[in-house]
């Protein structure tokens, strides 16, 4: 029986395993399905080094339920799984046998959801919902305060459910306007320890690292072949299977497409909704083939419900290209010929299926029947 190799190899070797894992990765942007146009292969160099720093974030850096602290999992660099542009997401590790306190001040944001769940990227490739608590059944006190008890046992005022296998809280903020709306501030606490975090132990150290490369390895993969399947119906927004949706951590208020385009710099992609059905908000967003949000700090690559213009007849036409047409409902493919697509519905009652036409980028900028508003 070998002996146990001395500590330090064993963090060398750990450490060597994420090495490794992060050089397997690269593999992935030479696969026959993948674009092998420049652009597309530094964004996916770029996206590789985004998923590592997430993966260290996630589950080295935030990985401690019994000291939980939001923080955003998603943001302007780092990206994934078409983060949405409008979202401000915050995500903490919990443990289910343990109760949390969320404390906050609404703000004015207009959209805004809770939700726990057990599993994750890093285990079986999924996020199964154990608790939600929708921000429109918030109860909030006249200064705007709210307090959220997370816990197995029902609880009065507002709870947001757990189960024993909980791992994890996501909340979503949607904005209609980011620069008009105030996002919620909020904070977590594990109730009832006065302890104060122990001194960082290898074990501890080792597990952490362990998940956080069964992440990369998982999560680069699986939204590599996501665009994949999506680029299989170029030029289509779909809707996609939603049950998969949930399992994989969606927001069960929101309905969402997934689609591809494909275009030349002479043509445009024109999406038509023939209605409206009553919802909360709408959304959508342009992103990248590795399933990235484009980069919405610089270029207008998102439309939702309080940005666009609606036709007499209530319907919504919105173009895509790389040039501006000159019309109000235009949204930038900030000089990609190729990505993915991301329409989402909150809270909406009934389905609008997208009619999605490529057309010369002429056309649209002469064709008045099209409905456009123009700038």
């Amino acid at each position: 029986m070998s002996a146990e190799p001395p500590s330090n190899n064993r963090a060398r070797t750990t450490w060597h395993e994420f090495c490794d894992v992060l050089k397997d990765a690269g593999d992935l942007l030479t696969e026959p399905a993948v674009p092998q146009d420049e652009q597309t292969q530094a964004e996916g160099l770029r996206y590789l080094s985004r998923m590592a720093r997430a993966a260290l974030e996630w589950y080295v850096e935030f990985n401690d339920p019994a000291f939980p602290i939001l923080y955003r999992p998603a943001h302007e660099t780092i990206k994934l799984g078409a983060d949405n542009p409008d979202n401000l997401y915050q995500k903490a590790v919990i443990d289910g046998r343990h109760e949390y306190r969320l404390k906050g001040q609404r703000g004015s944001v207009d959209y805004l959801s809770m939700a726990t769940s057990r599993g994750s990227y890093a285990e079986n490739f999924t996020q199964v919902e154990t608790g939600f608590l929708d921000g429109d059944k918030l109860a909030i006190e006249a200064d705007g305060s709210f307090e959220v008890i997370i816990s197995e046992q029902q609880h009065s005022g507002n709870w947001l459910p757990v189960s024993k296998d909980s791992e994890s809280l996501l909340i979503r903020q949607t904005y209609r306007h980011r620069e008009l709306e105030e996002p919620a501030e909020i904070t977590i606490e594990r109730l009832n320890t006065d302890a104060v975090p122990a001194p960082l132990e290898l074990m501890t150290a080792i597990a952490h690292f362990e998940k956080a490369i069964a992440f990369y390895r998982n999560t680069t993969r699986m939204f590599a072949d996501w665009s994949q399947k999506i680029s299989e119906q170029p030029n289509t927004l779909p809707l996609w299977d939603q049950a998969f949706c949930q399992r994989v951590g969606g927001d069960p208020n929101i309905l969402y497409y997934h689609g591809h385009f494909k275009l030349q710099t002479d043509e445009a992609m024109v999406i038509t909704l023939p209605e409206i059905p009553k919802c909360q908000t709408w959304n959508i967003q342009v992103d990248n083939y590795w399933m990235e949000s484009l980069d919405y700090r610089y270029h207008r690559v998102s439309l939702n419900q309080a940005q666009a213009e609606v036709s007499h007849t209530g319907s919504v036409t919105i173009v895509l290209s790389g040039v501006n047409p000159g019309c109000t409902n235009w949204i930038s493919t900030a000089g990609h010929s190729e990505g993915t697509l991301c329409f989402r519905w909150v809270g909406a009652e009934g389905c609008v299926d997208p009619q999605v036409v490529v057309t010369p980028l002429n056309k649209v900028l002469n064709d008045e029947h099209l409905g456009l508003s123009r700038t």
